[in-house]
């Protein structure tokens, strides 16, 4: 039986890896507090959930969400939980319509959206950016399992999921800083990570053995961000800042600079290939950059790019400008 690496920061798990018991109603909040009984009915789907007797917890979250005296937001706080219930009763049809319902609810709040979110196993952003974005936030079904079907998080101003295929790690973590998540990936992948400027960000995650590199799109996808994986190099930034994967065919090397001058580094990592650079007069700068095993052409590329550069290769001379610059 092979053993996944694990990242335990909260136990926060409930069954099946599902939504977190503690948190408070959502109806509370935006509503008249409803009666008693919806409150006792909300509690008992809560608990028997947790507990794994799932048919009652259908019965009692069903009853809410028929009760004509149930306020919008606990009903679709309910229609959240009864997905999830049904969802780990094997039921993924029922789990589906559930969450769909929900999702097109016009009643539908930040926070409902955001409990949705995680019991979808989506990674939420930090309070500030989840204020700014939720009302962009979308689903969609996805039927790739085609007994599975289930509802997908579309994050926008990034592109859709990718496939997957790193080790698994469970990530249970709230209000996790997303720079300490960067040194945590490339301890489980063993990939040169490098981060663009200007990356930052918070996020909360509860995914169970689940690919590291899923784990890492839900969460950079969530801020606005993504990945580009080539060769051994991870390099994250801001999606406009990663273009069409270049291919690279250097021999491999080590790269260590600490506060170098940029032209410098420019200048051995050509040499490194044996070719001369050119650099446009307006290049300036220090690198500080630690690369293991990585080609040569490729640690140019990566030391272009952070620093905002473009460059073109001309026989021998590779020349490198400011990215805004056309290429000549």
């Amino acid at each position: 039986m092979r053993t996944s690496p694990v990242v335990r920061v909260l136990l926060a798990w409930l069954a099946a890896g599902m939504l977190v018991a503690s948190r408070p109603s959502a109806a509370i909040a935006a509503d008249t507090v409803p009666n008693q009984k919806l409150l006792d009915l909300m509690a008992e789907g809560k608990t028997e959930t947790d507990l794994g007797h799932y048919d009652v917890a259908i019965r009692a979250l069903s009853a809410i969400i028929q009760a004509p005296e149930a306020p919008p937001t606990l009903r679709d706080e309910a229609l959240v939980r009864l997905g999830a219930a049904r969802r780990a009763a094997g039921d993924f049809a029922g789990a589906l319509e559930s969450f769909q319902r929900v999702a097109k609810a016009p009643s539908l709040d930040a926070q409902t959206k955001a409990l949705l979110v995680q019991a979808l196993g989506g990674s939420l952003p930090g309070a500030d950016r989840w204020a700014e974005i939720w009302p962009r936030v979308s689903f969609t079904v996805d039927r790739s399992v085609p007994r599975q079907p289930t509802l997908a998080v579309v994050w926008p101003d990034v592109a859709p999921a990718k496939t997957y295929r790193g080790k698994p790690i469970t990530l249970d973590l709230k209000d996790g800083e997303i720079l300490d998540l960067f040194r945590l990936i490339a301890d489980v992948s063993g990939l040169n990570v490098v981060v663009h400027p200007g990356v930052h960000g918070q996020f909360e995650v509860h995914l169970q053995d689940q690919p590291w590199d899923l784990v890492l799109d839900r969460i950079l996808s969530a801020n606005g961000l993504a990945y580009q994986w080539e060769d051994n190099v991870l390099r994250i930034a801001r999606p406009e800042e990663l273009g069409p994967p270049r291919r690279f065919s250097g021999r491999r090397i080590d790269v260590k600079y600490d506060d170098t001058d940029l032209r410098k580094a420019l200048a051995e990592l050509a040499a490194e290939g044996g070719a001369t650079v050119t650099l446009d007069p307006a290049i300036a700068g220090d690198v500080t950059l630690k690369l293991n095993q990585v080609r040569w052409d490729q640690a140019f590329d990566i030391v272009a790019a952070v620093n905002g550069l473009d460059w073109a290769r001309d026989g021998k001379t590779l020349k490198v400008f400011p990215a805004s610059k056309s290429r000549r």
